[in-house]
């Protein structure tokens, strides 16, 4: 049997008594902080994880600041294509006013100066700018996409696209280039043969133009449709962003957020164990065999 003296209990009490204060100052330290642990080796696991929800997060609002940037591209686009179809509703009221045998090479004349700043218009609108380059300059940012002087439809507009990451993986088209904007709908086109109909004093070209308008008119729309298919698509993403968000800083909470309530119930049931501990210790350790003898 081993044989236990005073030294030996009052260690014993000592380490008990150290051990029940670590756990009330942990028990405080999670009532202050709000957290559970304060160091990675109190919970490697958990720590893992909420490290990895964090960087979670962070990747969120870097796909939330890219929404945002490419609805505000989306918004500008829409407010050319807007113009756009202006300028064309006006080509044609032109075709048709002088597409008829009471036209005169004199009101042609005036008529094609007219178009020719419609063609300067639209040759502008290729050329919007957003920040630092060209909202319809596809891979070329840099470059103006159109060409303003005569020829006015000449262009240099480039292929390729704008797109950002909207999600993990999931790459957004954020805007049509200015091929696709003027080349590929005929609008440039459609006022070029206006313009040329009229110049020549030519009332059957220019009727005839109106066909060209109205099929460039149907390819800006079918743009505008595209881009309001695309519009939504940025909302819905938007709204699967909020609810990963919630989902994550719930998950998050959870892991490494004490419950305040459950907290200083623990700290208190800890300190009460504690004073408990220090009277039964400073009763032990008093007692001596000549106490006991009495």
């Amino acid at each position: 049997m081993m044989r236990v003296t005073n030294n030996i209990i009052q260690r014993n009490a000592t380490l008990t008594l150290q051990q029940n204060l670590q756990r009330v100052a942990q028990a405080q330290t999670r009532v202050s902080s709000g957290q559970k642990f304060t160091a990675f080796a109190d919970d490697p696991q958990a720590q893992s994880s909420v490290m990895q929800s964090s960087s979670a997060l962070r990747a969120l609002e870097q796909y939330r600041r890219n929404i945002g940037d490419a609805a505000a591209r989306t918004n500008l686009e829409d407010s050319v294509l807007d113009q756009l179809t202006t300028a064309i509703d006006r080509a044609k009221d032109v075709a048709i006013q002088q597409g008829t045998s009471t036209a005169t090479a004199n009101t042609r004349g005036g008529a094609k100066a007219e178009v020719d700043q419609l063609i300067n218009f639209v040759a502008s609108l290729g050329n919007t700018k957003y920040q630092d380059g060209y909202l319809f300059g596809g891979d070329n940012a840099t470059s103006a996409p159109i060409t303003t002087s005569p020829p006015f439809y000449a262009t240099t507009a480039p292929g390729g696209t704008h797109s950002t990451e909207i999600a993990a993986g999931q790459l957004f088209k954020s805007n049509h280039n200015a091929q696709e904007l003027l080349l590929d709908t005929g609008v440039l086109g459609a006022l070029k043969s206006l313009s040329t109909a009229l110049g020549a004093n030519d009332q059957t070209a220019v009727g005839a133009s109106l066909t060209g308008l109205s099929t460039s008119q149907e390819g800006v729309q079918s743009l505008v449709g595209d881009l309001g298919a695309r519009q939504n698509h940025l909302d819905i993403t938007g709204s699967n962003l909020d609810a990963l968000e919630t989902n994550l800083k719930i998950f998050k909470s959870n892991i490494a957020e004490v419950d305040q309530e459950q907290a200083v119930t623990e700290l208190v049931s800890r300190q009460t164990a504690y004073q408990a501990a220090m009277l039964a210790t400073s009763r032990v350790i008093g007692m001596t065999l000549t106490d006991y003898l009495r």
